[in-house]
């Protein structure tokens, strides 16, 4: 018994490191195809709309990865878009371990009231325009009181915070915000719990998902999107807006958000044509 305790002391250190190793987003990312890959390093964004039905072909290969295909299978949307994005890292976090980086992001991720501004770029208007405004925690669903950002302790594993959200197509929605914290990175899950819509309802409660996984490798920030919608008055919306443009825009402006606060700058979303 004695030997084996000493055994397990002498490996302790090694162990501890090896869990705190970071990969590289090539090793996570094993699966991507050539042509998109290609585009992901050379830009450090690409992405995809799941216009053929496919299902998920970007995801890459962590602990969030079953509870995604299980959320995809779940909701079964008619609209799916999927994208990937490199951050670089900020000066001040390349000095912190795997975990002192995991806990960092963990923080930054629940300032949610900074989503407020985030912009996208409008093809009708040909410029770039707010996207979110008036972002608030609330207390709850019912009650619906204004709150600080939540601050998250960095034993914590996981969280639970509801968001009031103006946008500027899909109008005032509330939204369940759950975050997950694992050995591999943190993943952010937001699902809409009233109606959105602008003169007729476009999406029921419930019936869009937005989820980042946002993973700290060696050369770069990972970070996985992914939006799913089913959509209510399905000609009506298409008339107005290209549904998986909306979407993707959605997704891409939260993850410019993320690197605006990484970096405290103010970078605006990136135009990119999607990959057949």
């Amino acid at each position: 018994m004695k030997k084996s305790l000493l055994l397990f002391l002498l490996l302790l250190p090694y162990i501890c490191f090896a869990d705190d190793k970071l990969s590289s987003s090539r090793e996570l990312l094993y699966g991507l195809d050539g042509t998109a890959a290609d585009v992901l390093f050379n830009v450090q964004h690409v992405f995809r709309y799941d216009e053929e039905k496919i299902g998920l072909q970007y995801c890459p290969d962590t602990d969030s990865r079953e509870t995604l295909i299980r959320l995809n299978s779940q909701l079964s949307p008619e609209v799916m878009v999927e994208g990937l994005y490199l951050i670089p890292y900020p000066e001040n976090m390349t000095q912190g371990n795997k975990k002192e980086i995991i806990d960092e992001l963990f923080g930054l991720s629940h300032k949610v009231s900074s989503i407020a501004g985030a912009k996208y770029f409008s093809v009708r208007k040909d410029s770039y325009q707010v996207l979110f405004t008036d972002t608030y925690a609330v207390n709850n669903l019912k009650d619906k009181k204004r709150i600080p950002d939540p601050e998250p302790s960095s034993l914590s594993t996981g969280d639970r915070v509801f968001l009031h959200m103006r946008e500027n197509a899909l109008g005032r929605g509330y939204y369940r915000i759950d975050y997950g914290k694992s050995s591999s990175g943190i993943s952010i899950s937001m699902i809409n719990e009233s109606s959105l819509g602008f003169i007729l309802p476009a999406v029921s409660p419930e019936d869009m998902q937005i989820f980042l996984d946002i993973i700290p490798c060696s050369d770069a920030i990972l970070v996985y999107g992914y939006c799913g919608v089913v959509l209510q008055n399905d000609d009506f919306v298409n008339l107005l807006l290209d549904p998986y443009y909306a979407f993707y825009r959605r997704m891409t402006a939260m993850e410019t958000w993320l690197y605006n606060i990484l970096h405290d700058s103010d970078v605006l979303p990136p135009i990119a044509e999607p990959m057949p």
